[in-house]
């Protein structure tokens, strides 16, 4: 009696091609995710491109106003100058009493590498600058300087970082420009003041 010989799978057999797509099944999940996400995103704060909110920015807004604030009567909000602290992304939307703030963190957990990447590295720059400031305002207190013009300058400096951020949350990302470095996708004056109303 002559026994079948045992088969050898094929370059086409399942098996072989279940090894070979599990990176398409892989991005295929992970856009099958973003889609359900985006889905989800129209009539919220959360842009339906970056998968970002805005509204993090909200807390620096604050400490530029609380800035502005300040030379009038020191007295009164040099302790809310010395009490701010800057929130990360997902502790600020955990904290927030927005009805979306669990889909703000899941978004930005799938926002697009490139755009979170650049707005977290915005974001650093940002926080690192705003505690500079606390810094030097609250010594410039201290020390009776001219807060004034202290505070001044400290919020032209954050309203430049806070649009940056703001921009690349609203998708205006950074594009590579060859040898050159990175260069901004197009954004006009106009854009620019749209998005601080925001």
């Amino acid at each position: 009696m002559i026994l079948p010989r045992k088969r050898e799978p094929s370059v086409t057999s399942p098996e072989i091609q279940e090894d070979v797509s599990r990176d398409a099944i892989a991005a295929a999940f992970q856009n099958a995710m973003a889609s359900h996400l985006r889905s989800h995103v129209p009539g919220t704060n959360i842009n339906e491109e970056t998968f970002l909110a805005s509204d993090y920015l909200n807390q620096f807004h604050e400490l530029v106003m609380l800035l502005e604030a300040l030379p009038v009567d020191p007295s009164a909000f040099g302790p809310d100058l010395h009490r701010w602290q800057a929130v990360d992304y997902e502790e600020h939307f955990s904290r927030s009493a927005l009805s979306n703030k669990d889909l703000a963190i899941a978004a930005y957990r799938r926002a697009p590498e490139k755009v979170r990447e650049q707005f977290d590295a915005a974001v650093a720059r940002l926080q690192a600058e705003a505690l500079r400031v606390v810094a030097a305002v609250g010594q410039a207190l201290d020390s009776e300087n001219d807060v004034n013009m202290t505070c001044s300058g400290a919020a032209s400096r954050l309203r430049v970082l806070i649009d940056d951020a703001n921009a690349i949350a609203n998708g205006y990302v950074l594009e590579d420009a060859g040898g050159k470095g990175r260069k901004r996708g197009p954004i006009t004056i106009d854009t620019l003041f749209r998005l601080r109303k925001r």
